[in-house]
C-alpha cells in the first residue's frame, strides 16, 4: 500500500513536470511568434520610410531593418534554446523520478520477500 503511494506522488511529479515543460514551450513559442510579427511590423515601417526620404534615409532604414532582423531572429534562437533546456530538463527530472520509482519499488518488494 506504501508503494502505490509513492508511486502516485512520483507519478503525480513526473506529470507536473512535464506539464511545465508543455508550458514553457508554448510560452517560449508564443514570445518567438511575437518577436518574428515585431521585426516583420519593424521592416515594414522601415521600408515605408525609405521610401519617403532621399538615398541616404534608405541606406540608414536598411541598416536599421537589418539589425532589427538579426536581434529579432536572436531572440528567437535563445528563446528556442531555452525551451529546449527546460523540455530537457523536465524530461531528465521525470526520468530520475522513474528510476527512483523503481529503486523504491525494488526495495518496497525486497522487504516483502525478506519477511
Amino acid at each position: 500500500m506504501e508503494t502505490k503511494s509513492i508511486n502516485s506522488k512520483i507519478d503525480n511529479v513526473a506529470n507536473k513536470a512535464k506539464d511545465l515543460a508543455a508550458k514553457a514551450n508554448a510560452r517560449v513559442s508564443e514570445v518567438a511568434g511575437k518577436a518574428s510579427g515585431v521585426a516583420a511590423d519593424a521592416e515594414d515601417k522601415v521600408e515605408g520610410m525609405a521610401k519617403k526620404g532621399e538615398h541616404r534615409l534608405q541606406e540608414t532604414a536598411e541598416k536599421v531593418g537589418h539589425v532589427v532582423t538579426e536581434i529579432a531572429t536572436k531572440v528567437i534562437h535563445t528563446a528556442q534554446e531555452t525551451a529546449q533546456k527546460v523540455v530537457h530538463g523536465a524530461k531528465e527530472m521525470a526520468n530520475a523520478t522513474e528510476h527512483r520509482c523503481q529503486e523504491l519499488t525494488g526495495k518496497a518488494s525486497d522487504k516483502q520477500t525478506k519477511q
